[in-house]
């Protein structure tokens, strides 16, 4: 791991870690322009700059929590989902936190059945074996507001398992009632319902199930949801776009103003940046652009969840998606917005 980089700005980034947890320390001063130059042909291939924790000085207090726990409790498997999945503990027991290791995703899952020969990428959309963890690190600094309600995540973060060290992403255990295939849609408020569409359309969620949408009904009876699993997102293409939420009534309803301002703030490039940083192919950066401007666009004309979704995503997965074919007509980034602006027209 690459302790100094140069941005190819003006910006010396030091990385250090310290009992498992990656730290940043930049610095901007202008005889940094001088290291960039001197060392720009060297750098520019070294591995991305990560940041566990942006804006922060120290470990995140979910990952010192589950290092001190694991000195007294062993993890233990989840038994949900393909990849694997552990249940991490503090010092009295408590569940606090779910750890996901790069390694044991794919073909590497121990849930995978030993009969099973045939490798397989984790998604068709270009997910491979390893980059789901930092996809579910990357669902979570998305949603920095805090509107989607994106369970606190981290990583890469590294913890000991039955003696060996892993590296993979770290999420904070969130109670739940249940997942919402449990109960169904019939009780969910709009907003909540939005809110897990604006997520998945800015990460392009290629595995957005009732399964990975957790409920919890508080003390007035309300129904909050909880989107979790986000490893199978910003993929590389647009083939395998899943959004369960499409069939839902709340889809249909349109925006409210709160939701419409909040998809109003979200700035595409800063984004981008943040995901580069991150060390996320351009691939699914771009990716990234394409839905969320999709979704800004069809927002500010309209359009609700539900067209959205079915413009993105493809309803017969042998038959290219709407967005699919504005892609392939478009000679450049501009020319596909204004394919898009003529398009969203049409759904309205």
């Amino acid at each position: 791991m690459n302790l100094l980089q140069v941005s190819l700005d003006k910006t010396l980034s030091i990385r250090i870690n310290v009992r498992g947890c990656p730290f940043i320390l930049e610095i901007d001063h202008p005889l940094c322009t001088l290291w960039s130059h001197l060392w720009r042909g060297s750098l520019k291939a070294l591995d991305p700059l990560y940041i566990i924790n942006p804006g922060t000085t120290s470990c995140p207090e979910l990952v010192t929590k589950v290092k001190e726990g694991l000195l007294n409790h062993r993890a233990s498997p989840c038994e949900e989902g393909v990849n694997g999945s552990y249940w991490m503990r503090d010092v009295t027991g408590n569940v606090i936190g779910v750890f996901k290791p790069s390694d044991e995703e794919g073909n590497h899952s121990p849930k995978k059945k030993k009969d099973e020969e045939e490798e397989y990428e984790v998604a068709p959309g270009g997910i491979l074996d390893g980059e789901g963890a930092l996809r579910e690190v990357a669902a979570y600094v998305l949603d920095g507001e805090g509107f989607c309600g994106v369970p606190e995540t981290y990583g890469p973060v590294e913890l000991e398992l039955n003696g060996k060290i892993k590296t993979g992403s770290l999420q904070r255990y969130v109670d739940s009632d249940g997942a919402s295939w449990d109960v169904g849609p019939k009780e969910f408020p709009s907003r909540e319902v939005h809110k897990i569409g604006i997520l998945d359309l800015r990460i392009y969620n290629n595995d957005r199930h009732g399964g990975n949408i957790l409920y919890k009904i508080d003390e007035d009876g309300n129904y909050k949801l909880i989107p979790i699993d986000h490893g199978l997102s910003l993929s590389r293409n647009f083939e395998r776009g899943w959004f369960d939420w499409i069939i839902w009534p709340q889809a249909k309803l349109p925006f409210d103003q709160e939701e419409l301002e909040y998809i109003n703030r979200i700035d595409v490039q800063d984004d981008a940046d943040k995901l580069r940083r991150l060390g996320l192919p351009e691939e699914s950066i771009r990716t990234m652009v394409i839905s969320t401007t999709l979704l800004k666009k069809g927002a500010s004309q309209g359009l609700n969840l539900y067209n959205l979704g079915t413009i993105a995503a493809r309803i017969n997965l042998d038959e290219v998606s709407p967005l699919e074919q504005m892609i392939s007509k478009a000679r450049d980034d501009e020319h596909l917005w204004r394919i898009m602006d003529e398009e969203i027209v049409k759904w309205k």
